[in-house]
């Protein structure tokens, strides 16, 4: 459709707010209370426009655009009721700063110091030159006030972890309110009072860490004035230059923006436009990056075990001893422990160096006791081929979800914009965690019992359970014989659930479609870990669902596609991660960490890392490692996307990316093969070898590019028993591979998102 804004013809696809168009279309329109992540609500006013054919002034952010409608965004009675607005906003908003008329010459004079007890003017905010409210006030360049200031002196929030809350600058935009239950779904901020006592809070004034908060920064980075402002950019001015990266702390792979402040990071905030988060983040990467990269317990400098102790030392001998170690043990004396949480290019490098150098079988890593290697272990044994590239927003677009277990955040958004759109959500074990908050119902059946709930319910979709004639997915005939083989009275006893409660789930399955399935490493663990995932597996094939497994590690997809190009009939990697634990091997190279243990794996351990962790109490040599932020590289998320980064400041102390300390490793043991000068030359040797990878060399690893999978057809049913396994895992997931997030100031916090209290 077109339009005319201003003398000028806009076309306009689809439905938007005139606010909307004028924006794409250069034209500023001032606006406090819109944002473009939320439902318009016309509070603040300021964009008040007229429309040919209508009586007086409408907003623009809650009108929509119609073919031919013509409007105009500025005239004089326009800006007169504007700058009246605004005159009633600042008469409670600390504004002696903005309509200063010294202030184009202040920024030689202001002050700097801004650990002042109240704010006064903008010299002192923490949010000045970067105030939605400055940037209002400079296009409508009022000269003068003329209603009376009133100051709020209303208490300052400093308690709560990562951000305080100073209502005294508040404007009560409702933009935190609203994105806190729009977006969220955790409706922790509400509108308290009313009239000139409306003030921003919670429910009985109790502190966010109590009222539910997932501490996420959503409210932080919607506040248009300082009202929310992060501590630890409080006394900061602005940043030097701000970069991109992808947030290496979970599977879900969130573009996040790094601020950068003298070769330092200042602040993590979402990427507006992230083609995953579509700019949001949990607590991790919104205010813990700088805390994990800058943190104390750093390793800064290789170090070698002397006398017991460890000490600081040069690579070359922290690199002579691995190398002169490595060549005085017998290959299947030795064993590789990798890290889901390294990129691409460090895991292929290392498992080279593992396959090519070392000459040894023994690699193991975290990626092989996920909820996705689990499938993959089963799919083999069934002969199916459950597809495993998808796109997490296509969650929001079902009408019902099983979910079992917890999720991770960006997963658990979509789930609520699924239950915003009228979808039911039933959670199926698990622990309490903001999911559970929207569920239609919380299944907590005993572990171990899913199989028999699960197989319980395929009977009952399936009706009588006798086979049909027909073209349907292989094995059909004999799942459907084998359920009737089942009695639903073992699911009954099984689950504690009654019959008549399988049935209206059932029911639920059959009315509503589409529907998505997921499920968590927990569900897939244990000694019915595979059977369950068959059973889901079946249930979705029947239910036509979305079957998603839930990673925990940042590079989960990525770590099991390069495993599976250096499997070649070695045991499986599962075996081989319970005998590291179980100290079968004389000499063990571990990047990352492994699980608390009572005493060394090994008579030599070398480990690479980026923190002194648990495992540097056993260690003989510490290697450091970049992080995510001071490295390049590429993950493969969740939903099977590639997702290149770039190093956001220089490796902090002597650090280097892990492919380049082994390829320094090989070359000190005069190992060929490893002359890598960049992680570009890395992928590149990657994609000719690795399947998932081919194709994708010399491109442009954009948002939308996925890892290949096999061409295989998925639509079967699974029906044989799985194999025997063991009775439980050995290998505790843990997603915060950086330990400085488990020794940061507000670990509290961070268990609520976990979900444990």
């Amino acid at each position: 459709m077109k339009i005319t804004i201003d003398h000028l013809n806009v076309d306009v696809e689809g439905r938007k707010s005139v606010l909307d168009a004028a924006r794409e279309s250069g034209i500023y329109i001032p606006s406090l209370c819109d944002h473009p992540r939320l439902v318009p609500f016309s509070g603040c006013r300021l964009c008040v426009i007229e429309v040919r054919g209508r009586r007086g002034v409408v907003p623009a952010c809650g009108t929509y655009a119609e073919d031919g409608m013509v409007v105009v965004t500025s005239s004089p009675s326009l800006q007169k009721m504007r700058l009246q607005i605004l005159d009633l906003i600042l008469s409670e908003h600390p504004s002696a700063c903005l309509i200063c008329r010294e202030k184009e010459t202040c920024e030689d004079h202001k002050s700097t110091i801004r650990k002042v007890g109240e704010v006064t003017g903008c010299v002192l905010c923490p949010n000045n030159g970067r105030c939605d409210l400055q940037t209002v006030v400079e296009h409508l360049k009022p000269d003068n006030l003329h209603f009376p200031a009133l100051y709020r002196d209303q208490e300052i929030h400093r308690k709560d972890p990562f951000f305080e809350r100073n209502e005294n600058l508040c404007i009560l935009c409702g933009r935190c309110v609203r994105i806190c239950h729009e977006v969220r779904g955790a409706s922790t901020l509400a509108f308290v009072n009313r009239g000139s006592q409306t003030v921003i809070g919670t429910a009985l004034g109790r502190p966010l860490l109590d009222s539910g908060c997932q501490f996420c920064g959503a409210c932080v980075d919607v506040c248009p004035t300082g009202a929310l402002t992060e501590k630890t950019v409080k006394y900061e001015t602005l940043p030097d230059e701000k970069k991109a990266t992808i947030c290496g702390f979970c599977s879900q792979g969130c573009e996040l923006t790094i601020h950068v402040k003298q070769g330092r990071i200042q602040a993590s905030v979402p990427a507006e436009n992230g083609p995953v988060n579509r700019g949001q983040a949990c607590v991790r990467g919104r205010f813990l990056v700088r805390d994990a990269v800058h943190h104390p317990r750093r390793v800064l400098k290789p170090l070698v075990r002397k006398n017991g102790r460890l000490e600081e030392t040069g690579w070359d001998e922290a690199l002579g001893l691995v190398a002169r170690r490595f060549a005085a043990t017998a290959p299947r004396d030795i064993a590789v422990f990798g890290s889901a949480q390294d990129p691409c290019e460090d895991l292929f490098i290392l498992r080279k160096f593992a396959r090519e150098g070392l000459k040894t079988p023994n690699l193991s890593g975290v990626e092989a006791f996920s909820a996705p290697a689990r499938l993959l272990e089963a799919a083999a044994e069934q002969d199916i081929a459950p597809p495993l590239n998808g796109r997490i927003s296509d969650i929001a677009k079902s009408r019902v979800i099983l979910l079992f277990g917890n999720c991770p955040p960006m997963v658990g958004l979509e789930i609520h914009q699924a239950v915003k759109n009228g979808a039911r959500l039933i959670v199926v074990g698990g622990k309490e965690s903001p999911s559970i908050r929207c569920a239609s119902a919380w299944l907590k059946i005993p572990g171990g019992k899913e199989f028999d709930l699960l197989t319980g319910l395929s009977k009952i979709l399936a009706g009588d359970g006798h086979p049909q004639n027909g073209s349907g997915p292989k094995g059909e005939a004999e799942f459907k014989k084998h359920l009737q083989e089942f009695k639903i009275a073992d699911a009954v006893a099984s689950s504690g659930l009654p019959e008549e409660k399988l049935h209206r789930l059932v029911q639920l399955l059959e009315k509503r479609r589409p529907a998505a399935f997921l499920f968590n490493a927990t569900f897939a663990e244990g000694p019915g870990g595979k059977a369950n995932i068959v059973a889901l597996w079946n249930l979705a094939l029947q239910n036509q669902a979305l079957f998603i497994p839930l990673g925990l590690e940042s590079n989960v997809r990525g770590a099991l596609e390069i495993a599976a190009h250096f499997r070649d009939g070695a045991p499986s990697a599962r075996e081989i991660g319970r005998s590291i634990l179980g100290g079968a091997f004389k000499a063990l190279y571990v990047c990352g960490h492994l699980p608390r243990m009572e005493r060394s794996p090994a008579e030599f351990m070398v480990v690479q890392d980026s923190y002194l962790g648990d495992a540097g109490e056993f260690a003989d040599v510490i290697l450091p490692a970049t992080t995510f932020v001071e490295s390049e590289g590429t993950f493969v998320n969740m939903e099977g996307r590639l997702q290149k980064f770039s190093p956001a400041i220089a490796p902090s102390g002597e650090a280097r990316p892990g492919w380049r300390i082994i390829c320094d490793l090989a070359g000190t043991m005069g190992l060929p093969g490893f002359a890598y000068e960049a992680a570009s030359a890395v992928f590149e040797a990657m994609a000719k070898t690795v399947p998932a990878f081919r194709g994708l060399n010399g491109l442009e690893r954009k948002a939308e590019t996925f890892v290949q999978e096999p061409a295989k057809e998925s639509r079967a049913f699974a029906v044989r028993t799985p194999s025997a396994e063991e009775a439980a895992p050995l290998y505790e997931h843990d997603p915060d591979r950086y330990k400085g997030l488990a020794m940061s100031r507000d670990i509290k916090s961070l268990n609520i998102v976990r979900g444990h209290k």
